[in-house]
């Protein structure tokens, strides 16, 4: 197992450019963050492709840039979005396996949006069918101000739904939403598919590991005792770090202590 790192560490740079720096820094698994509709298809989309073959890196996940529209596309009142939206998020299917990425991510819906949880959950159910037939799996992603901020919330999802839900885990989002990593672990952890990696400190909630105060032993003992076998990726924004260096040093740490 490798550490990997996510494009989104350096947006708003052109998609492209970013996983050509992930490459260029060594990285082996990483996931692509998309950022606009052209980038799905053409010559973008084979552009990222031989990036990824030049350098040997595997993308693992990719995540959509449309994830602040799922709330009213996917969970709002009208259903015929739902149609509308699953055929849309077939150009993200296509595009991950092309790539040979086997996961997306979901933001799912805000706290605020009314549709009932039983709904919510078959609404998802049809998005984690349309992805199967692709090869792709769709792993809800806990966020802050949405339903699934809550490991309450994810454990009902996970009992509702058995085999036909994943969740990625955010550390960072966590910390957003004032809540434990190790309960999502405890809660939902045999279903847990891959896990977004920051460190804070009192003044900032996202930085690169190591350089802040989260346990990232405990995290990772939680995760081994149910199993985990997924991919530790770095997941930052841009002011969240100097420089590249501190992400390189922080995935050598980390190999470290998954070895």
């Amino acid at each position: 197992m490798k550490t990997g790192m996510s494009s989104a560490c350096f947006y708003p740079l052109e998609t492209e450019k970013a996983v050509e720096k992930c490459g260029k820094m060594g990285f082996k698994n990483i996931e692509i963050f998309v950022n606009s509709y052209c980038e799905l298809s053409g010559a973008i989309k084979n552009e990222i492709k031989a990036i990824c073959d030049y350098y040997g890196m595997r993308a693992c996940s990719v995540h959509p840039f449309t994830s602040f529209a799922e709330s009213f596309v996917f969970f709002g009142s009208y259903g015929r979005r739902v149609d509308d939206g699953i055929e849309f998020y077939k150009n993200y299917f296509e595009f991950a396996s092309f790539l040979g990425a086997g996961l997306i991510n979901l933001h799912g819906a805000k706290t605020l949006y009314t549709v009932d949880n039983e709904e919510y959950f078959n609404r998802y159910a049809r998005l984690f069918e349309a992805g199967k037939e692709f090869g792709i799996t769709v792993s809800q992603e806990n966020v802050v101000n949405y339903r699934s901020q809550s490991p309450e919330f994810i454990k009902r999802m996970s009992d509702y739904l058995g085999n036909g839900f994943a969740l990625t885990l955010d550390l960072k989002q966590c910390r957003r939403a004032g809540e434990k990593a190790t309960d999502f672990i405890d809660a939902v952890g045999e279903k847990i598919k891959a896990v977004h990696i920051s460190d804070f400190t009192e003044g900032k909630d996202c930085i690169a590991p190591f350089e802040g105060e989260e346990d990232f032993n405990s995290i990772i003992s939680a995760l081994n005792n149910k199993g985990y076998k997924g991919n530790y990726l770095i997941e930052l924004y841009s002011n969240g770090f100097e420089n590249e260096a501190q992400i390189i040093t922080a995935a050598e740490k980390f190999d470290k202590i998954l070895l």
